[in-house]
C-alpha cells in the first residue's frame, strides 16, 4: 500500500479566518473599545485628545473588566439569603483580591494609553 506525503488539500474554511493586516489608515479615539480577551477593538488604534482624560477613562475600564473577572472566576454559591445573617467572611478576602487586581489594572491602562497615544 502506497503512502501518501502530499499536503492535505486547502478549504475555504481554513483560509476564511484570517487577521486583518495592520497596514494603511487607523482608528483615532479618545478611548478603547476592549474584546472580552482585553486587547483592543479598533484597527492599530491610535488615541487622541487629552491623554490624562485618557489615562483616566482607560484606568476605570480595566479596572472594572478585572474586578469582573476576578468575580467570575471566584463565584461560589450565591451566599446566603437569610435577613440577618453574619457578615460574609469572603466579602474581605474579595475586596482584598478586587484592590489587587483594579491596581494592576490601572498600570495596565496606563501603559497601554502612553504606548498609544500620539502627543
Amino acid at each position: 500500500m502506497a503512502t501518501s506525503t502530499s499536503k492535505p488539500k486547502t478549504t475555504d474554511i481554513d483560509t476564511a479566518n484570517t487577521a486583518v493586516k495592520h497596514e494603511g489608515d487607523h482608528d483615532r479615539v479618545q478611548m478603547l473599545s476592549l474584546r472580552a480577551d482585553g486587547t483592543p477593538d479598533q484597527h492599530n488604534p491610535e488615541i487622541i485628545g487629552d491623554k490624562e482624560a485618557a489615562v483616566k477613562a482607560a484606568q476605570e475600564q480595566f479596572k472594572q473588566q478585572a474586578v469582573s473577572a476576578a468575580d467570575a472566576k471566584n463565584a461560589g454559591d450565591g451566599g446566603s439569603t437569610v435577613e440577618d445573617a453574619p457578615q460574609d467572611p469572603t466579602i474581605e478576602a474579595a475586596k482584598a483580591e478586587h484592590d489587587k487586581v483594579a491596581a494592576a489594572a490601572e498600570k495596565a491602562a496606563e501603559k497601554v494609553v502612553s504606548a498609544l497615544h500620539e502627543g
